[in-house]
């Protein structure tokens, strides 16, 4: 009788020690988004501003935003704790007044890691989050938000300059086929995508001979150099050179 209430007791102590592992290994699993890096992000960022825009009728609300699975632990902590100070900026926004839209422009798009940033579209407000997101297990999950408060970017003539690759019957899903893309390199990590898009002042040059753009003139895999004004969807071409 004696053993047999030693054997209960140790399979009850297994039980216990199963379930404290589970609750600090299991639990703490980091979930993911199965949309791409840029709807991961949207689809978050949208859904806040309409909380903190209408707090009384939003659903989800802000504390359930805040506790959202693909975002970081880390993340979840940093929310959490920025809203219970007293700082008037939004942690997620970085805004000190509730914008009425807010825009997302792409910065980074790579394998494994993405970048976004999103500001409000009243264009006299400077103030903006980056946000970076990490790649797992076929998923995103938004890693970390860090704001820039009243700094406006150098003035530069274009927002976009790379050199890469032009990719577009061959480019994989998720992205859209029937458009060309520039696939490059950005600090040292290859195989950055931004989708591509041309208009009549587009100008490309080609053995130094310069005009507008012919994008069906293309072909696949040449080597380019291109400037233009990045946005939401992508880089409006001003100019491309094939390089040789």
């Amino acid at each position: 009788m004696m053993n047999k209430t030693k054997i209960v007791g140790v399979v009850v102590v297994l039980v216990v020690i199963v379930g404290l592992i589970w609750a600090f290994t299991g639990s703490s699993k980091q979930e993911v988004s199965q949309l791409d890096a840029v709807d991961t992000a949207g689809e978050f960022y949208h859904q806040w501003l309409e909380a903190v825009q209408i707090p009384e009728t939003a659903n989800p609300d802000l504390k359930t935003l805040a506790k959202t699975p693909f975002l970081s632990k880390t993340l979840r902590d940093k929310i959490k704790i920025a809203q219970k100070d007293s700082d008037e900026t939004d942690p997620v926004l970085c805004q000190t007044t509730t914008p009425e839209d807010i825009s997302m422009r792409r910065v980074l798009i790579g394998e494994e890691e993405a970048q976004i940033v999103v500001t409000s579209k009243d264009k006299n407000v400077t103030n903006q989050a980056l946000v970076t997101l990490n790649k797992l297990n076929e998923g995103w999950y938004i890693d970390d938000i860090s704001c820039s408060l009243g700094e406006m970017a150098p003035d530069r003539e274009f927002s976009f300059e790379r050199e890469g690759f032009l990719l577009k019957s061959s480019i994989p899903s998720p992205y859209n086929s029937n458009n060309w893309h520039l696939v490059f390199e950005e600090n040292g990590e290859q195989g950055h995508v931004v989708p591509l898009f041309f208009d009549e002042e587009s100008q490309c040059t080609i053995d130094k001979n310069k005009s507008v753009c012919s994008p069906d003139q293309f072909t696949e895999a040449i080597k380019v150099f291109t400037r233009g004004q990045m946005s939401e969807r992508g880089v409006s071409v001003k100019q491309l050179e094939i390089v040789k």
